[in-house]
């Protein structure tokens, strides 16, 4: 029976259309928005007989579940995929064109969340010189602060710090990540002074050490995990250093002298476990959604997942190691929806849960099912094209590749008094028959507004020209850059096995229902917002859910 989504909204706030103005608990003390780093939808279903009944499943069957969430632009990277959710629009607008990429006024090479002008909090190392300053359109949480007159707290946290800064935005509590190398919460001075007392004394609990100096066993049998994956010792996963193969168990704590010491923390799901610790100490202390003197303004709190997706990177989406990943994070989801129920009343929250991006298959893995991938050879870029723009201009005229992007050297070409756009079309003619070569374009085709083809309108909702490159290469489906190690996987291509995640909503208001037609991680912004009756992202460029018909 179909629904219409205004009516789940009236539902939500008891009649009226706007939640800030009605009395104390006529809205959701809290929301919880939980981004996993590297999340498949699929993931949701392949590995469901392996959940238990309170995490994914509870969200599925007693929430809402968009089973065709979709991100709309070009490239599926952490640091956009995050910026999406917060701002409500894409890179075009909101300037996150990937996790890093060149200035073009300056040619400066830009993190996507470095700042210099700020110093680190908790840690003597540069891992806190980080703020939203890149950011370049407002988020829902900016929006919160503003309306609420800064009643309304909101934080990010993540073990990366571009998950935990880039979707509550410029006017956070704070946001709180991991530095890597030394196993402790940190921040910024964007946000503070010094780490709060209780962040301290989280860190003195030295969690890392008591999480790495134990084994990493499946949770259920690695036979049972296998009717789900590929053979535990698969070809196509990376190899942990000073060990032969990657099978179970791991002895974490002989591991660490030669991955990292307390960095390897992200690459087992105990960092999801330690994410969790944290996250609960920070609900308990900074006491989110005990609205006592606040009036009528909710809190918002990001939670960003992140060993997934070191894990998906290393042993691939196939692999033993990834669906135990799932198995556990799912016991997390439960033990975060069980803490909420407890502290707040099972009708006081909404969670949201969705993904920064997904992830391919490994090509050889596809080629050994005989289907057509391989990699792309991206040294014909960095050595052959360059080698072929000397001989023809006497120059070499790139000055970058970044992003599967192509940045030249507009001085030179200036110098050289040669045509721009003459010099992109060399380039495209050289490349354009590479193998694994898909579509090569120019930056022009992005902003001249007329763009008809399907697969252009989604590098142009990622095209930002300060930040983005002057040509684009577009691999063949299923084909990835060999600048990534050729085991495991990475992902940011348009294609739907990286852009196709879970959206999920649980909580006061939401009914249970369930949708396949086509929605993004854009529409997470506006819809918060609408529920809880405060303007949208100043940049966002997506409609809310409220007209949306349910099924």
């Amino acid at each position: 029976m179909k629904k219409h989504f205004i009516v789940i909204i009236f539902l939500f706030f008891g009649g009226s259309w706007s939640v800030m103005a009605q009395p104390n608990g006529a809205q959701p003390k809290l929301i919880v928005n939980i981004v996993v780093d590297q999340m498949k939808q699929d993931y949701l279903f392949r590995f469901w007989n392996l959940y238990g009944e309170e995490g994914f499943k509870k969200m599925v069957n007693e929430g809402y579940n968009f089973a065709n969430c979709q991100y709309s632009y070009f490239p599926t990277y952490t640091a956009a995929g995050h910026a999406c959710i917060g701002t409500g629009t894409t890179p075009s607008v909101n300037g996150i064109v990937g996790n890093d990429w060149y200035e073009n006024n300056s040619g400066e090479k830009m993190y996507c969340v470095s700042d210099k002008s700020v110093q680190s909090v908790g840690t003597e190392t540069a891992s806190g010189q980080m703020s939203p300053r890149n950011l370049l359109s407002s988020t829902i949480g900016d929006e919160l602060r503003l309306a609420t007159n800064n009643r309304s707290k909101v934080f990010g946290i993540s073990l990366k710090d571009r998950g935990a800064i880039l979707p509550p935005g410029h006017l956070a509590n704070a946001a709180y990540w991991l530095d890597p190398n030394e196993g402790n919460f940190i921040s910024s001075t964007y946000y503070m002074s010094e780490l709060p007392s209780w962040v301290k004394d989280f860190n003195k609990k030295n969690l890392v050490d008591k999480y790495l100096n134990q084994t990493w066993k499946t949770s259920v049998s690695v036979k049972t995990l296998e009717k789900y994956t590929e053979a535990d010792n698969s070809p196509y996963e990376n190899i942990p250093k000073g060990i032969s193969s990657p099978v179970f168990p791991y002895q974490l704590k002989e591991l660490r002298k030669d991955n990292g010491d307390k960095s390897l923390i992200m690459n087992t799901p105990f960092g999801n476990s330690l994410l969790m610790d944290f996250t609960e100490a920070l609900l308990k202390n900074e006491k989110l959604g005990k609205m006592k003197d606040k009036g009528d303004a909710p809190d918002l709190l990001y939670v960003s997942f992140s060993s997934t997706d070191y894990i998906g990177h290393f042993f691939g989406i196939r692999s033993v190691e990834i669906a135990d990943t799932y198995v556990r994070l799912d016991k997390e989801i439960a033990s975060l929806i069980n803490l909420l129920e407890n502290q707040l009343g099972k009708d006081d929250f909404v969670i949201v849960l969705t993904a920064d991006h997904a992830a391919a298959d490994n090509p050889k893995y596809l080629a050994s099912k005989k289907m057509g991938t391989d990699f792309f050879d991206n040294n014909i870029v960095k050595t052959q094209l360059r080698a072929y723009l000397e001989k023809k201009f006497g120059q070499d005229l790139i000055d970058g590749y970044k992003n599967s992007q192509i940045y030249l050297n507009k001085d030179a070409i200036h110098a050289l008094n040669l045509n721009e756009e003459s010099v992109k079309e060399e380039i495209i003619d050289f490349m354009k028959f590479q193998p694994g070569v898909q579509k090569v374009f120019s930056s022009k085709l992005l902003s001249d507004g007329s763009i008809t083809d399907d697969i252009l309108k989604y590098y142009s909702k990622g095209y930002n020209p300060l930040r983005c490159g002057d040509v684009f290469i577009l691999l063949q489906p299923g084909w990835l850059d060999m600048s990534w190690s050729q085991s495991g996987t990475t992902h940011g291509s348009v294609y739907a096995y990286d852009k196709h995640v879970p959206l999920l909503f649980y909580g006061k208001g939401i009914p249970i229902g369930k949708s396949y037609d086509i929605v993004s991680p854009s529409h997470i912004a506006p819809t918060l917002s609408a529920m809880i009756g405060i303007s949208p992202p100043n940049g966002c460029t997506t409609p809310p859910l409220i007209n949306y018909f349910g099924k």
